[in-house]
């Protein structure tokens, strides 16, 4: 069953992933909603400009809905885990 979408930004709000999020080949592992508002969903590996995609929030949300349990996080904030079954722990 789909959760529903949790995000006040709109479904079409453009944000960040890496390619290997994009194409399943890593999970994502970071997130990042920077003081300019844009969201970032990352593998948390090594990137260059090549790898950065950009997706609506309602595609990245279904990629992992586990991102969904950060919708509320600050601008400024990040979050990490160490693997999809690991809860995520946000920082500043």
């Amino acid at each position: 069953m789909e959760k529903k979408f949790p995000f006040e930004d709109e479904p079409n709000t453009a944000t960040f992933v890496c390619s290997h999020v994009l194409n399943g080949e890593r999970p994502i592992l970071y997130v990042s909603h920077d003081e300019d508002g844009y969201w970032q969903f990352l593998c948390g590996g090594q990137h260059t400009e090549e790898d950065a995609k950009i997706v609506s929030l309602m595609k990245a949300f279904q990629l992992d809905e586990s991102v969904g349990e950060l919708a509320a996080m600050d601008y400024g904030k990040t979050a990490e885990r160490e693997s999809p079954e690991d809860g995520w722990r946000i920082r500043p």
